[in-house]
């Protein structure tokens, strides 16, 4: 029996249709969200997180946004991934610009992994 997804996901990948295909990976008791391999969207805890850059950092903040913050051996560690705008949560279009911001920034870090190799 397949386990079912947590609301928030169902509702991402809904969003997420004039995109493409969004894939979904469970992990460390959330989900990770993929779209053509590259994860861009985090669920823990029933909420949405986005990948964010150096480049992006400052869009998710400004919109009142805090990054996924998780307890680390000595200190919280802060994750590049921050949580959904509120106004991406009332109106498909917006969230469509979140989206694609955080696939953005997952490419780049993509692509910043492979040439550090």
């Amino acid at each position: 029996m397949k386990k079912k997804l947590p609301s928030c996901v169902e509702e991402t990948i809904d969003l997420c249709l004039p995109l493409g295909d969004i894939r979904v990976k469970p992990m460390f008791g959330g989900h990770g969200l993929y779209f053509e391999d590259t994860m861009f969207a985090l669920e823990a805890y029933g909420s949405i997180y986005l990948k964010t850059d150096k480049q992006t950092e400052d869009l998710f903040s400004k919109a009142g946004s805090e990054p996924f913050t998780y307890e680390g051996k000595n200190k919280p560690i802060k994750m590049s991934y921050w949580l959904t705008p509120d106004t991406a949560l009332e109106d498909p279009e917006i969230f469509l610009y979140w989206a694609e911001l955080a696939i953005t920034a997952s490419k780049r870090a993509k692509k910043k992994k492979k040439s550090k190799k």
